[in-house]
């Protein structure tokens, strides 16, 4: 019988949050590329900047817990200080609070 740890969990969701990682990165310097280039409608470039805010709000959450990891700290709630859940950590890698002290804005979660 094969016992998973937490820390092979965590280590496995370290491959998941440098892959985000990447990805918004390239995500982002695509979007930069594409604005020098288009000369677009007010719509193209609204959306354009709040893809932008997203994929920066998205990779300073995961440079956060990615930092964590090094320090040890990763997966434990930054409110009550527990563990989080590895299946909340799972869906949302970059998770800062459990399920009980999220707070109600989505730019605080970690998402």
């Amino acid at each position: 019988m094969y016992v998973v740890s937490r820390q092979d969990e965590l280590g496995m969701l370290r491959i998941v949050l440098e892959e985000q990682y990447e990805r918004h990165s390239t995500q982002l310097a695509l979007l930069a590329r594409q604005a020098r280039q288009a000369h677009s409608d007010e719509g193209d470039l609204a959306a354009a900047s709040a893809l932008t805010a997203a994929s920066r709000r998205a990779l300073g959450d995961i440079a956060r817990a990615l930092h964590y990891l090094k320090q040890g700290r990763y997966g434990t709630c930054e409110r009550c200080h527990c563990d989080i859940p590895i299946e909340q950590l799972a869906i949302r890698p970059a998770a800062r609070f459990c399920t009980t002290c999220q707070p109600e804005a989505p730019h605080l979660s970690g998402s």
